[in-house]
């Protein structure tokens, strides 16, 4: 598969996303996880977004926890459709 620069709604940025949400995390997937994490009362849901490279997408997703604060958790996914966390709170998602 080869990745391209995604225009709005673009299928790679929802295959990455698909792929890094199906991702067995904890015994949940990581789409349950950030769903969890994202209803906390006090954290705001920011959304995903995507980076193209070459020959793999990097999905974020950040949820706002105070005014001046936010968590980052992302994945590279490559082509081969493997998922890969980058940050530590993406790490720190699936003890």
């Amino acid at each position: 598969m080869l990745w391209v620069t995604p225009s709005l709604g673009d299928t790679h940025d929802v295959e990455a996303r698909h792929k890094v949400e199906a991702t067995p995390c904890a015994g949940a997937t990581l789409g349950q996880r950030l769903e969890e994490e994202s209803r906390f009362h006090s954290r705001r849901d920011l959304g995903w977004r995507f980076f193209p490279g070459e020959g793999y997408m990097d999905a974020e997703r950040a949820l706002r926890v105070s005014k001046s604060m936010e968590i980052r958790y992302r994945w590279r996914v490559d082509a081969a459709g493997k998922v890969e966390a980058l940050t530590d709170s993406a790490r720190e998602l699936c003890p």
